[in-house]
Parts: structure tokens; C-alpha cells; sequence
């Protein structure tokens, strides 16, 4: 009895392990991505969260290789630039400094299950913490309640929602929402980045490590306010986490865009974040020879 009950529990892990394989392969596909790519024969980084993603392969016609993620918090740039100080020469470093950066939401809505991939033991308060953010958590699908919510939203909205097989899903571009469809969502926006009145110091302790990170390696630091549409401007008003001011209070410049296409929906994908045109045309424009948008 005793040897067959352990028989059965045996086929019962390996059984298990395959399915972790199965779904951590489509967690790979799905959700991870190119999240661990990155190239270190550049000396020049970029680090955002999804305001930089559009810039895509763009900034490497400048040397500057884009390290942003959908979503990156200033704990989860940390973790990239630890990494790139470890692994290359760096000499320059350009981050997000937007008005949402300091949002108590990026303490959930951030990427530290995907961004342990760049982390070692020093990252960590002990090494079972590291065991377990590293590659417990990382490879172990059961064990990562975000993973079993890609699942679940892939078996939902993916894999049996036939109409989206084989076609082209269609998005409206923001250009062509009305004022009133642009003011909905872009208040819902606003309504989720600024739902605290204080920013979360969290972050704000996260990107202070980054400048003192910065000074210490004799890193170059610049700040960066990305393009947003007239509408979310306006309705945005003053609401701000002044993670600019953080950066200034160190004196380092900021280059503020955020005005720079106010009368340009065409370059938007929604109200915050360029399109691939838009990221294409605002590189050039980012990392040319003039920045008259510098503020010291």
C-alpha cells in the first residue's frame, strides 16, 4: 500500500511539473515576452514605463537602447539599473518623470514578478526572500497569482473567443473618438493614477535609490516627461506626484515634452501614450542634438 500510494504521488509531481512547463511556456509567450531582452552594448538607457514603449527600436538609431516596460515602476527600474551597473558601463540614463510615476497604484500595477528576472542575492534582506521572488515565484506558475489571472484571462478572452482567430482586431484610434469618448476615458485615467492625495513613498524612496544609484556610479541622469493629448491635459489640470521635483531637488535636469503634441491626436493611441509613428517622430526629436524643453 505504502509503495503504491508513493507510486501515485511520484506520477502525481511529474505530472504537475509538465503542466508548470505547459503553462509557463504560455506565461513565456504571453505575458513575459521580450521582457528579459536587452542589449548591453549600449552606454545610454532608457527607462519608462508604457509612455516609453513606443519609442520601440527608435532610440538605438540614437544609441540609446530602450529598457522601458508596460507598466515599469521606479521599483522595478531599479531593479534594471542595478542590473546594468553590474553588468555593463553605463554612462547615461534617461527615466520617467511623469505626473502619475509617484502613484500609490504603482505598488500593484508595477512589473516586480517579471523584473526578478534582472535581481541577485544583493537585492534582497535574505536569501530566502531571493529563493523565492527569483525563481520560486518567477518559474512556479501556481505559486504567482498573476499568473493564474493571465491564464484564466487567455482561456477567457483568447483561446475561446473564436471571433478573434485569424482576423485583424480592430482598435479606434484616439483621433477618431469623439470629445466626449476622449473625456470619458481620459478622466477614468486620471480617476485611477490620482485616486490618493499623496504620492507613495515607496516609489518615492525607489526612484531616490535610483539618484543615489546614479551618483554614486557617476552616472549621467536625466528626467523625462513624455507627450500627452490636449484633452487629458486639460482635464489633468494640476494634479501631479512631482516626481520631477524629486529630481531637481538633486539637480538634475528634467526635459519636459508632455506639451509637445497638444494638437497632434494623430500620434496618440489613447490620451497618454504615443503611437509607433508618434514614438518614431518624438525619438528624433528626444535624443537630437537640440533639447530646448530642458529644465535645470
Amino acid at each position: 500500500m505504502i509503495e503504491r500510494f508513493l507510486k501515485n504521488i511520484a506520477v502525481f509531481i511529474v505530472l504537475l511539473i509538465g503542466l508548470n512547463f505547459l503553462l509557463f511556456f504560455l506565461i513565456k509567450g504571453f505575458y513575459i515576452r521580450d521582457y528579459n531582452d536587452v542589449n548591453l552594448n549600449y552606454s545610454s538607457f532608457l527607462l519608462a514605463d508604457s509612455h516609453g514603449t513606443p519609442l520601440g527600436d527608435f532610440t538605438e538609431i540614437h544609441n540609446v537602447h530602450n529598457f522601458s516596460g508596460q507598466s515599469d515602476s521606479y521599483l522595478d527600474m531599479e531593479r534594471k539599473l542595478n542590473f546594468l551597473v553590474r553588468n555593463t558601463q553605463v554612462e547615461k540614463i534617461y527615466i520617467s518623470v511623469d505626473d502619475h510615476t509617484l502613484s500609490p497604484t504603482r505598488e500593484d500595477q508595477n512589473n516586480l514578478d517579471r523584473s526578478a528576472y534582472y535581481t541577485n542575492s544583493n537585492d534582497y534582506a535574505n536569501y530566502l526572500e531571493y529563493l523565492q521572488e527569483k525563481y520560486l515565484f518567477y518559474y512556479c506558475v501556481f505559486l504567482n497569482d498573476r499568473y493564474s489571472l493571465i491564464i484564466k484571462n487567455f482561456l477567457q478572452n483568447e483561446m475561446f473567443n473564436f471571433s478573434k482567430w485569424g482576423g485583424v482586431r480592430s482598435k479606434s484610434t484616439w483621433e477618431s473618438l469623439s470629445n466626449v469618448q476622449q473625456e470619458q476615458i481620459s478622466q477614468d485615467r486620471i480617476n485611477n493614477y490620482f485616486e490618493a492625495q499623496a504620492p507613495s513613498d515607496k516609489m518615492s524612496e525607489s526612484l531616490k535609490r535610483i539618484i543615489f544609484i546614479c551618483k554614486d556610479q557617476d552616472i549621467e541622469l536625466i528626467g523625462l516627461r513624455f507627450p500627452l493629448s490636449k484633452t487629458y491635459v486639460d482635464l489633468l489640470n494640476e494634479e501631479s506626484y512631482d516626481a520631477d521635483s524629486i529630481l531637481t531637488s538633486y539637480n538634475f535636469p528634467i526635459i519636459d515634452y508632455d506639451s509637445l503634441y497638444l494638437e497632434q491626436d494623430s500620434l496618440f493611441r489613447d490620451m497618454d501614450h504615443l503611437d509607433r509613428k508618434g514614438g518614431e517622430k518624438f525619438a528624433k526629436i528626444l535624443f537630437g542634438k537640440k533639447k530646448d524643453n530642458s529644465l535645470s
